[in-house]
């Protein structure tokens, strides 16, 4: 047979039934991709965590190392089983620490709830290094911090706190670094001069610590704003003559006048408004040396006087 009787004979052989022989290599193709989808595949998953801890007491442990709020999951399986898993569904892992005392936990098949046809491969981390210390109990001073522009030409004064101190509660290493507690601040925009009663939140909790009570009293007084000016040598003025009394004269003849109030009232006073007065007995005339209390007239509304020495001699003199 030559060789154009072989290719002819080839041709043929190929040819025959074509349509039968094309469809069975579709069906094999088809049948291979389906049965290697069937295979194992491998998914991860974030599962949350949870601890039993020891119980909040006094001497007791208290863990200072944050856990994770998840951990990651690897597990193994067909893809119609493990596509549809979540992480919620298969935890959550809880940590069994009440002893106080692990150093390191390893995360491990056991602390997974696992479906059918689901195998374990491996957490992420595979362990967590665990802090401990002490929890102990200690009084913290309250303080409390009032902010805000008051109404105009007046100023926050005394700020009280009820009670004085709260129990806090947490690890010994974070404590011992405090010695107060604050509250929220409050606000006292706008408030005009009067006495203020709040109840107030302590500062949001932190480092492990927690508080004997939630909230606190603060009470606090908006004053009138109150300046100060001081007026020297100023002379006094005598008064009050008894009918055929010698003529006085004080000693000291000038004093000093401190004048407190309203910060406006006090930029407008003048030396000449401040009249220091020493009053003589309208009874008795006075014969001999007396000492008299020295009182400030003409002063405005809303201003008060100190007046330096309080006291002067009255002194009777001669005439020319």
């Amino acid at each position: 047979m030559n060789l154009g009787s072989r290719l002819a004979a080839a041709r043929a052989l190929v040819l025959e039934n074509f349509g039968y022989k094309f469809a069975s290599l579709a069906i094999s193709v088809t049948l291979f991709m389906v049965f290697r989808g069937a295979g194992a595949v491998q998914r991860s998953v974030d599962v949350p965590i949870t601890a039993v801890l020891p119980a909040a007491y006094a001497g007791n442990s208290v863990l200072i190392t944050p856990l994770p709020e998840r951990v990651r999951l690897t597990v193994r399986g067909t893809p119609s089983v493990v596509a549809p898993l979540r992480g919620d569904e298969m935890g959550p892992v809880q940590l069994d620490l009440r002893d106080g005392r692990r150093r390191r936990v390893y995360l491990d098949r056991s602390l997974v709830n696992l479906p059918a046809g689901v195998d374990f491969v491996g957490f992420t981390p595979q362990s967590i290094d665990l802090r401990w210390d002490a929890l102990v109990t200690r009084p913290l001073a309250v303080r409390a911090s009032v902010v805000g522009n008051t109404a105009p030409r007046s100023h926050i004064a005394a700020v009280t706190v009820e009670p004085e101190r709260v129990q806090a509660r947490g690890p010994s290493l974070a404590l011992e670094a405090r010695d107060v507690v604050h509250t929220v601040a409050v606000d006292a925009s706008g408030l005009s001069p009067g006495r203020y009663e709040r109840r107030v939140p302590l500062e949001a909790p932190r480092d492990g610590i927690d508080y004997s009570m939630a909230q606190v009293r603060v009470t606090f007084e908006v004053e009138p704003l109150i300046g100060e000016r001081r007026f020297e040598r100023l002379p006094v003025t005598v008064r009050g003559l008894a009918r055929g009394a010698p003529r006085l004269e004080a000693r000291p003849p000038v004093v000093a006048v401190v004048v407190t109030g309203d910060p406006e009232l006090l930029s407008e006073l003048l030396p000449s408004q401040i009249v220091p007065v020493a009053t003589a007995p309208d009874t008795t005339p006075i014969r001999v040396a007396t000492e008299v209390r020295v009182q400030t007239v003409t002063l405005r509304e809303g201003l008060t006087a100190v007046v330096e020495p309080p006291q002067v001699l009255l002194v009777p003199t001669r005439e020319p």
